[in-house]
């Protein structure tokens, strides 16, 4: 459980949008297999903007629903890939902690 929120998991939160719910997650201190699973969606949806997900919807109507429209408008390719590794790395360090 993420009683207090974790400073590095914090840290690393202030490179997503503010608009984000992963970002909103971590800094309302919810479990951390909530952030993993928004986390990962959010990564897979980066990860192929035009793949249906969820109720057939493409990956980038997806992430504009979470919270990242306005950081989509400027994205640039470097962007996509940068925002895709911040992903994985709160995805796998939200499960370490939720493995201690």
């Amino acid at each position: 459980m993420n009683l207090k929120g974790n400073p590095i998991l914090i840290e690393m939160a202030d490179q997503l949008p503010e608009s984000s719910k992963v970002f909103q997650l971590i800094m309302t201190t919810v479990d951390y297999p909530i952030i993993i699973d928004q986390a990962k969606e959010d990564f897979y949806c980066f990860a192929d903007l035009d793949n249906k997900r969820k109720n057939g919807m493409k990956g980038l109507d997806v992430l504009k629903q979470n919270g990242y429209e306005k950081f989509l408008n400027d994205m640039e390719e470097e962007d996509r890939l940068r925002m895709c590794g911040v992903l994985q790395m709160i995805a796998d360090l939200a499960q370490e902690l939720n493995d201690d």
